[in-house]
């Protein structure tokens, strides 16, 4: 590369600081829009006897449909991907969650999901849900604030 070295110094000290303020952009942008990653929608922020948490549902193979059923609303989730995230609303104390999947494969074969929530301020819940064939269950889970946390 010809031309002076002060000149290309120039030049690589403004294509990283374009490129920092493109990548700074980016980074803020998407935080943004991590939030918004929920494919269910939220409890309302107003109800003191539920909370919203997020989960994750990790499937052992494909599944034809997904559906959990929580504060007698069913929610119903893209199978396509055998990892589901979002947020369910959920009863303070002793909720219950029914949860639903017909496998891609209807041939009767050992199948497990694992649901995993993180309700803010409580311990995160996590249960394995498994069948020979489609999966229909209930998770009665204990959402309890302990004094000594």
């Amino acid at each position: 590369m010809r031309g002076s070295p002060l000149i290309r110094t120039l030049i690589v000290l403004i294509t990283l600081l374009v490129a920092g303020i493109g990548l700074s952009a980016l980074g803020s942008h998407r935080s943004v829009d991590e939030g918004n990653q929920a494919t269910t929608p939220l409890a309302p922020e107003a109800d003191p006897t539920s909370v919203t948490s997020p989960f994750v549902l990790t499937l052992s193979a494909p599944a034809q449909s997904v559906a959990v059923e929580s504060l007698g609303q069913t929610y119903s989730y893209d199978s396509s991907s055998q990892t589901i995230s979002g947020s369910l609303p959920v009863e303070l104390g002793h909720p219950t969650l029914f949860i639903d999947i017909e496998w891609a494969d209807p041939q009767p074969s050992p199948r497990f999901a694992k649901l995993v929530l993180e309700p803010a301020g409580f311990a995160t819940q996590t249960k394995i849900f498994d069948a020979t064939g489609a999966i229909s269950d209930v998770w009665e889970l204990h959402l309890h604030h302990h004094d000594h946390e």
